[in-house]
């Protein structure tokens, strides 16, 4: 197999999916615990921060990918199939959930038909290697981050008020814990990391019969979960600074603007930004944020699938899928060959 994945690569793949949880998890937190909602968030990026760092690991003792699948398989392979398979099911359902609402955040008319044609076309995409569908979700990850970081600094001024509107936790011990659980959405996407390791680029002056990517792997967690942890916690205690929001049901309305749950990071930068440059220029940051958010979901689609190939392809391998299964790496491989021949 080619090992043509570098850590800038593997990091926009990882990004592709833990980057998008800023978009939804934020605003569900507010429909779920109203001004007290920080304090799920700071819980729940402490723990993607254990998890990642746990990745680092599984990604160093487990070079050829597999992720859940290999670590549990030597233990017990009853167990790691379930987990294979549960796995498979999520990045089926992943795919369609971000392709679905990448075109939703966008307010394209249609949206599941440009789903399932942009699904379509990823999966092509993923035909000629990782290496390419990793260098387009690279491309998709810059503008994302310079939105994300220049969010953050208009959010800053505001964190005064934010702290002034900042509730405790209330309800009980249960009732924080069923809301604590309800946003923790998107560790999954750091599994897909693992099961790319087999195609990463090898430490320097590792051999290929005893391969080591902890250096690329371990970079790639990293950058993202630093990101990933530190900007959903600065938006969300943010978004505190938002007066009158309320929960109505399971959605969160806005003055003047009703159904924010989902868009909260859109509504911040009009709001935010509209305060100092005028409403002219905050209704431009807020369609640069649906615009960046909703490409990067679509590069959520292809973490999916480039996870989704890479487990199917080591199920092949142990004779847990058809054989078929098992020429995914080798025609990416072919590909690869051909790219560089030409």
């Amino acid at each position: 197999r080619p090992r043509n994945v570098d850590a800038p690569r593997a990091a926009a793949i990882l990004y592709g999916d833990w980057g998008t949880s800023k978009a939804y998890v934020i605003g569900l937190a507010f429909a779920v615990a109203g001004y007290s909602s920080f304090w799920l968030i700071v819980g729940m990026c402490v723990l993607m921060a254990l998890v990642g760092v746990n990745y680092m690991a599984i990604c160093r003792h487990y070079p050829e990918g597999g992720g859940v699948y290999a670590s549990v398989r030597h233990r017990s392979e009853v167990i790691s199939i379930v987990g294979a398979f549960l796995l498979i099911a999520d990045y089926v359902v992943t795919a369609a959930i971000s392709a679905l609402s990448a075109f939703q955040y966008l307010g394209w008319p249609h949206p599941a038909l440009f789903a399932a044609a942009a699904i379509v076309l990823i999966g092509a995409i993923n035909y000629f290697g990782p290496k390419h569908s990793a260098g387009l979700a690279f491309l998709v990850s810059v503008p994302t981050v310079i939105v994300v970081i220049l969010l953050g600094c208009f959010t800053l001024p505001h964190i005064g008020q934010a702290l002034h509107n900042l509730q405790p936790l209330h309800g009980g011990w249960l009732h924080n814990w069923n809301g604590f659980v309800s946003i923790v959405l998107a560790l999954s996407g750091v599994e897909a990391i693992a099961n790319t390791t087999g195609v990463m680029k090898l430490n320097k002056d590792n051999p290929d019969d005893h391969p080591n990517v902890s250096h690329t792997s371990t970079r790639a967690i990293t950058w993202v979960m630093i990101e990933v942890c530190f900007f959903t916690a600065l938006l969300g205690l943010g978004m505190m600074a938002l007066n009158g929001l309320h929960v109505h049901g399971d959605e969160v309305d806005a003055p003047g603007a009703p159904g924010v749950r989902d868009y909260m990071l859109k509504y911040m930068g009009q709001v935010f930004v509209g305060n100092v440059f005028g409403q002219t220029a905050g209704q431009i940051v807020a369609f640069c944020v649906s615009v960046v958010f909703g490409v990067l979901l679509l590069s959520a689609v292809n973490t999916a699938i480039v996870g989704l190939i890479s487990i199917s392809y080591l199920m092949s391998r142990d004779g847990e899928l058809p054989k078929q299964f098992e020429k995914l790496r080798s025609e990416e491989h072919t590909s690869e060959l051909q790219s560089h021949h030409d």
